[in-house]
């Protein structure tokens, strides 16, 4: 078990190096991604150039473990190629930066990627990395008390079963997710939360071609409204945005802020203490963030 923990941990760190795996990459690497918002653009290529010599760190010491030799082998790669990351403000941009070949590859959740891959054949996947990963509400600081009533529909729909039942209904595998609209209950003279959606990571979070919020995070926000028994009013925003809306008191709760909470990493890798701890970041200044409500195993890099 800890030498499993230790293996997904390395390959967090080697995510944006999945490209020198394919054939005949170039030593300079583009990829893409979604903007994390806990820091910027030219932190996070310092981080990523910066991972070498922590790999080298990390490794002390592991030469008799299971799988050493595999991991060896991708710091080999990591030190001949270096990954250049461009960061996007929402799905369709940088989509549309890949077909221009302004990137050589793009990571996502593995639902999200094999929905793109659904809905462009032209798609393909060019590696896939364990990387266990988790999304969460996320709510201003001065919003401690609905983080806590999210908290605790969260723990019970766990509980009961019905986030699973809700993943399997409008996530599925990415390809063969459910797109139909979600209602919303209407209690009178009740509180409203607004909610911001993107449709950026679908069909986790999904807005449907008539504009209209679906998919498995409408589902569950609504659900969670008819147990704490408040209204839920939806806009729609880029994921670039999601901070913004919220401090600025556009929206009460955005989703699926990034967090590793739940990940559980090895004493070698000493997360807290390095820079990598701002490449998992997805948190900024003024923000909390609710228990997690929905997690993946893999990402996937594509390329055309």
């Amino acid at each position: 078990m800890r030498t499993r923990k230790f293996l997904c941990a390395v390959l967090l760190l080697l995510m944006f190096t999945a490209g020198a795996f394919a054939a005949n990459k170039p030593a300079e690497v583009h990829g893409g991604m979604l903007r994390y918002l806990g820091t910027t653009e030219e932190a996070f290529q310092k981080s990523i150039d910066d991972l070498n010599g922590i790999m080298r760190v990390s490794m002390m010491g592991v030469g008799s473990r299971k799988h050493a030799a595999e991991v060896l082998e991708m710091l080999k790669v990591f030190r001949e190629n270096r990954y250049v990351v461009t960061f996007f403000d929402s799905l369709t941009s940088m989509l549309m930066a890949m077909n221009a070949n302004r990137v050589d590859e793009i990571s996502l959740p593995e639902s999200t990627a094999r929905y793109v891959m659904k809905n462009d054949s032209e798609y393909k996947i060019l590696f896939t990395l364990r990387m266990p990963s988790a999304i969460a509400f996320g709510f201003r600081n001065d919003s401690t008390a609905l983080r806590d009533e999210f908290n605790t529909v969260i723990e019970s729909m766990k509980f009961d079963g019905t986030l699973k039942e809700l993943e399997a209904k409008y996530i599925g595998n990415g390809a063969n997710f459910q797109s139909n609209a979600v209602g919303f209950e209407n209690f009178p003279d009740a509180d409203t939360v607004k909610v911001a959606v993107t449709g950026d990571m679908p069909p986790v979070d999904y807005v449907s071609e008539n504009g209209s919020a679906a998919g498995y995070n409408t589902a569950v926000i609504s659900e969670i409204g008819k147990r704490l028994k408040k209204n839920v009013e939806i806009i729609s925003i880029e994921s670039g945005a999601r901070s913004a809306a919220l401090t600025s008191g556009r929206a009460d709760v955005i989703f699926w802020y990034r967090t590793t909470e739940g990940v559980e990493f090895p004493e070698e890798i000493k997360v807290e203490d390095n820079p990598v701890n701002k490449i998992i970041s997805d948190v900024t200044e003024g923000v909390i963030l609710s228990k997690p409500y929905y997690s993946w195993e893999n990402v996937v890099f594509l390329t055309k």
